[in-house]
């Protein structure tokens, strides 16, 4: 199990660096089959651009449901899923709208 702790980054998570960053050892991951844990605690926002790159462009290299099976969220606020789910929606309208 991969246990990756936000507040390591910082209370406010925005730049698109820094959530490619972590996407790279998500991807790496799930490639390898393990379960990977989101902690929240300690952070006050996550942008709008950190969820696409952090989450949502795990779209271009597996299928929700696969994400979904390996992955976990915890102590993330309504307004962090939010951000992140909102994220998620608009990637896959965006690859989808062709």
């Amino acid at each position: 199990m991969i246990h990756i702790t936000f507040s390591h980054t910082g209370r406010q998570l925005s730049t698109r660096v820094a959530g490619a960053a972590l996407r790279k050892k998500i991807i790496d991951g799930i490639e390898k089959q393990e379960k990977i844990v989101f902690d929240f605690s300690g952070v006050d926002i996550v942008s709008n651009s950190f969820a696409d790159e952090c989450f949502a462009k795990l779209m271009l290299h597996f299928d929700l449901p696969v994400v979904k099976e390996h992955t976990t969220f915890k102590n993330a606020s309504p307004f962090i899923k939010a951000v992140i789910a909102n994220s998620f929606k608009e990637r896959l309208q965006a690859m989808y709208a062709h």
